[in-house]
C-alpha cells in the first residue's frame, strides 16, 4: 500500500513539474478558449497571465495587441524567489502591448505589475493614457522593454494600492535592466518622465544600462513630497539621458523640467546613488539634485552640452563626488558637498575646472558627435562618443569609488573607462603643444604621472601646425600636424624651444581692427575705442549690446580648405555673454565660439581655435553675438591655413563707427537652404534674416499631408539655423516649406 502511495505521489509531483515547465504561448488573434500550451492555438494574454505557475514562461508572439483598459496583475499574483514569472518575447519577434485606445486619465496606466518576482523581457509598452507601466510590486525584472508615446511617465515605481502608506509596502528591490524611454509626453507637457522612481518608491530598486530621451519631462524624475515623506534610495547605473524637455519630432515641452537625471524634491533627503551615467543635451540639467539635501553618491559620470548646469547640486546638498566629468554647458556647474580628492572636472564659467589643475577639451575626447545605438543585451552603445582619447590626461588620474572597476592604475575621469592599463607601448603616445605664432618661446607638456615613466617614447603634435619654427623640425604645410619622436624626461615632461615667423610664412593672417573699412578687416556692429589698455595698435572693437552684432572680415584663399580661427580679446563685466556663432558666406560654420571671462578689461588673451571650410577665393566671415547682452571686446583675428591673405571688402560691408546689420549683410544669399541632401539621420535648415519676423518651417510628404510642424515663432534678425530629425522617416521625398514676412519657399529634400 505504502508502495502505491508513493508511486501516485511521484506520478502527481511529476506531472505537475511538467506543467511548470510547459510555456504558454499568446498572440494578437489569440483565444480565451484555447489554454495556450501550443504555439499553434495562442490563448490571449490576459488567461496566461491569470494561469502561469511560478517557474513558467509566456511567450508573447510578434504584433500589436491592442487594449482600451488596462492590464492588472494583482499582488495576489506572485511567482517566487526561485521560480520567477516569465513574460518574454518569441524569439527575435517583437510584440507590442498598444494602449492607445485608453482615454487619457490618470487612472489609465497600461501595464499595472503589483505582484512580486515577475521578469519581463523585449515587451514594448506604448500610447497608455497615463504610464506605461505601474510597477508596484517588488523583487521584479524588467529587461530590455520600451516605453514610447505614453501620456505620462514611461515605467514609474510607485504604490498601486493607496492604503499602501508605509515605505516598507511600496515596490522594492526590482531591476530595470537595458530599458529605453522616449516620447513620453502628458497633456500639459509638464509631467512625463521616461522613467521615474518617485513618491511612494520603496528601497533597493536599481536602473542599470538603460536609455531615456525626447520625453518631455525628464529623463529620470525621483521627486518626494513631504505628503508621503522619502522614498527608498535608488541606484543608476550605466544609465544614458538625452534630449528630454523635447520630443523626437521637435515638440518642446511648457513647464517640463526637462532635466537628464532629477534625484529628489520637496527638500527631502535621499541618499541616491548615480554611477557611470551619460546626460547630454538635455533642455535643462544634466544632473541635478531638485532640492535633495541628502549624501547622494555621484561617481563616473559625465555630462555635456546641457543647456543650462551639466551638475546642479545646489547650496544644502551633502552630496559625494568622485571622478566626475562635465564639459560645455549652456551654465555654470554647482558642485556643494563633498569633493574626493581633485577627481572632479567641472565646467564653470565656461570654463573646465578643477582643483589639481585637470582641464578637459574636445581634444580628451575620441569624438563629441553625439552617438547612441544599443548592443544585442540592449544596454547602451555610444560608440566613441565622449570616450576618452588616447592620451588624454583624464585617464588613471580618478580616485577609487564604491562600485567602481576599472583597467589601470586608477579610474579614468567620467563614465566611460577607457581600458588603459598603464604604459603604452614606444612611440603610440601624443603628447600635444599649442604654440601662439606671434611669440616665441618655450612650450612644454606633462603626461600624467601614475601612468607614465621616465624614458617612454612619445610622438609630439604641435598644434596649430604652422606659424612659427620648432628647433629640429619645422612647420608643416596646412591641415597637418609636426610631429616629432621624443623621450620623456626624469621630470615627465617633454619640451620644446619655438621661435615665431612674424606673419606665419604665408600660412597664418592677422587681421586687425582699424580706423575704417580696409582689405580684410571691413566693418563691425559698434564702434572701435581705445579706452582700455593693451589692445595691439591701442584700439578694439567694442560690440552693440544686442544679438546677432559682430565684426566682418574678407578672407581670400587659393583653394577651398579646412581653416583655423583664433580671436585676440578680454572680456571683464560681471555679465557678460561668452559665446558668439561663426558665419562663412552667409552661413553657420560654427554654432559656439567660446570668449571665457577674463579678470579685467586690461586682460587680453585668445580664443581656442575653432575651424570653418573656406571656399576658393574670396569668403564673407563673420564672428556674431548670440544673445541681446554686453560681449568681449575683440582685438583682431588670426586666419591659419593654405596661403589665407586679405580680401577686398565690398561697400556693403563698409562702415567707420557704427555698422547697420542690414547693411552688411546685403550680399547674403537670404534664400533658405537644407543640407545634407540626401539624408539619413538628420538635416539642417538654414535662413538668413534681415529683421526680426515670425518663420514657420513645416514638413510635407510627397502627397502634400503635413507631417511636422517644426517651428513657428519669432526669430530676430541674422543667420539661423534648424537640425530636423528625419531618422524615423520612410525613405521618400518630402518637401520642407519656410514661411517668413507673407512668403514662402519650399525646399525638396530626399530620405535615404
Amino acid at each position: 500500500m505504502k508502495t502505491l502511495i508513493l508511486l501516485a505521489l511521484t506520478c502527481l509531483l511529476e506531472e505537475g513539474m511538467a506543467y511548470a515547465q510547459t510555456p504558454l504561448y499568446v498572440a494578437p488573434g489569440g483565444a480565451a478558449s484555447n489554454p495556450g500550451t501550443n504555439i499553434n492555438a495562442p490563448t490571449t494574454l490576459a488567461n496566461a497571465l491569470a494561469t502561469i505557475p511560478a517557474g513558467g514562461t509566456i511567450y508573447l508572439r510578434g504584433g500589436t495587441y491592442s487594449f482600451s483598459a488596462s492590464v492588472i496583475i494583482p499582488a495576489t499574483n506572485n511567482g517566487t524567489s526561485s521560480a520567477n514569472k516569465n513574460v518574454v518575447a518569441y524569439a527575435s519577434e517583437v510584440p507590442v502591448l498598444d494602449f492607445s485606445g485608453q482615454a487619457i486619465a490618470d487612472a489609465n496606466r497600461g501595464l499595472v505589475l503589483d505582484g512580486d518576482y515577475w521578469h519581463f523581457t523585449g515587451i514594448t509598452i506604448r500610447g497608455a493614457g497615463d504610464n506605461g507601466m505601474l510597477l508596484a510590486g517588488n523583487n521584479n525584472t524588467i529587461e530590455k522593454c520600451i516605453f514610447s508615446g505614453n501620456h505620462d511617465s514611461g515605467l514609474q515605481l510607485s504604490r498601486y494600492v493607496t492604503t499602501n502608506t508605509t515605505i516598507s509596502s511600496w515596490p522594492s528591490n526590482n531591476l530595470i535592466l537595458n530599458c529605453e524611454a522616449f516620447d513620453n509626453q502628458d497633456p500639459d507637457n509638464e509631467d512625463a518622465d521616461g522613467f521615474a522612481a518617485k513618491l511612494t518608491c520603496g528601497t533597493g530598486n536599481v536602473f542599470r544600462g538603460c536609455i531615456s530621451h525626447h520625453n518631455i519631462d525628464d529623463g529620470w524624475d525621483f521627486y518626494a513630497k513631504d505628503e508621503t515623506g522619502p522614498i527608498g534610495a535608488v541606484t543608476l547605473e550605466n544609465c544614458v539621458a538625452y534630449n528630454n524637455g523635447a520630443l523626437s519630432n521637435g515638440g518642446t515641452s511648457g513647464n517640463g523640467d526637462k532635466n537628464g537625471f532629477k534625484l529628489g524634491g520637496s527638500g527631502i533627503s535621499v541618499n541616491h546613488i548615480v554611477r557611470r551615467c551619460v546626460a547630454f543635451n538635455n533642455g535643462h540639467h544634466g544632473f541635478t539634485d531638485n532640492n535633495n539635501p541628502g549624501n547622494i553618491e555621484v561617481s563616473n559620470n559625465t555630462s555635456y552640452n546641457n543647456a543650462e548646469s551639466n551638475f546642479n547640486f545646489r547650496e544644502g546638498s551633502t552630496a559625494t563626488y568622485r571622478n566626475n566629468l562635465s564639459f560645455n554647458a549652456g551654465s555654470s556647474d554647482k558642485s556643494n558637498g563633498t569633493e574626493v580628492g581633485s577627481s572632479n572636472v567641472w565646467w564653470k564659467n565656461n570654463v573646465s575646472t578643477n582643483s589639481g589643475g585637470l582641464v578637459v577639451s574636445s581634444v580628451d575626447f575620441v569624438s563629441t558627435s553625439p552617438s547612441v545605438g544599443k548592443n544585442s543585451d540592449g544596454s547602451p552603445n555610444l560608440g566613441n562618443f565622449l570616450a576618452l582619447a588616447s592620451g588624454s590626461d583624464l585617464i588613471n588620474t580618478g580616485v577609487t569609488a564604491p562600485g567602481i572597476t576599472y583597467t589601470g592604475s586608477a579610474p579614468d575621469l567620467g563614465a566611460r573607462e577607457s581600458g588603459s592599463t598603464g604604459n603604452p607601448n614606444p612611440g603610440t603616445y601624443t603628447l600635444n603643444l599649442t604654440a601662439s605664432p606671434y611669440a616665441g618661446g618655450t612650450v612644454t607638456a606633462s603626461p600624467n604621472a601614475s601612468s607614465y615613466t621616465a624614458g617612454t617614447v612619445v610622438t609630439l603634435t604641435a598644434s596649430p601646425a604652422s606659424g612659427y619654427t620648432f628647433s629640429g623640425w619645422s612647420g608643416a604645410a596646412s591641415g597637418t600636424s609636426t610631429t616629432t619622436t621624443v623621450t620623456i624626461n626624469s621630470n615627465l615632461a617633454v619640451t620644446a624651444n619655438f621661435t615665431a615667423n612674424n606673419g606665419g610664412g604665408g600660412n597664418t593672417l592677422r587681421i586687425d581692427d582699424a580706423a575704417s573699412a580696409v582689405s580684410g578687416y571691413c566693418g563691425a556692429d559698434g564702434s572701435r575705442q581705445n579706452s582700455y589698455s593693451g589692445a595691439d595698435g591701442g584700439y578694439y572693437i567694442n560690440l552693440s549690446n544686442s544679438a546677432s552684432k559682430g565684426v566682418n572680415y574678407r578672407i581670400t584663399v587659393p583653394s577651398a580648405g579646412t581653416y583655423s580661427f583664433v580671436w585676440r580679446y578680454s572680456n571683464g563685466g560681471a555679465n557678460v555673454s561668452t559665446t558668439a556663432r561663426l558665419l562663412v558666406n552667409g552661413s553657420t560654420a560654427v554654432t559656439s565660439v567660446s570668449f571665457p571671462k577674463t579678470n579685467s578689461w586690461t586682460a587680453w588673451t585668445t580664443t581656442a581655435a575653432v575651424t570653418a571650410t573656406l571656399a576658393a577665393g574670396t569668403n564673407t566671415v563673420r564672428i556674431e553675438t548670440t544673445s541681446s547682452t554686453e560681449f568681449a571686446i575683440i582685438d583682431w583675428v588670426e586666419v591659419t591655413g593654405n596661403g589665407p591673405s586679405a580680401g577686398a571688402c565690398s561697400a556693403s560691408l563698409q562702415s567707420t563707427v557704427a555698422y547697420k546689420e542690414e547693411d552688411s549683410y546685403t550680399t547674403v544669399n537670404e534664400a533658405a537652404r537644407v543640407y545634407p541632401n540626401p539624408t539619413v539621420n538628420t538635416s539642417n535648415i538654414s535662413f538668413y534674416n534681415k529683421q526680426e519676423t515670425r518663420v514657420a518651417v513645416r514638413l510635407f510628404d510627397a502627397n502634400g499631408a503635413l507631417v511636422n510642424t517644426i517651428t513657428n515663432k519669432l526669430y530676430p534678425a541674422g543667420q539661423h539655423q534648424l537640425t530636423v530629425d528625419c531618422s524615423k522617416l520612410v525613405q521618400a521625398v518630402y518637401f520642407i516649406r519656410v514661411e517668413r514676412n507673407g512668403k514662402s519657399e519650399t525646399l525638396r529634400i530626399i530620405k535615404q
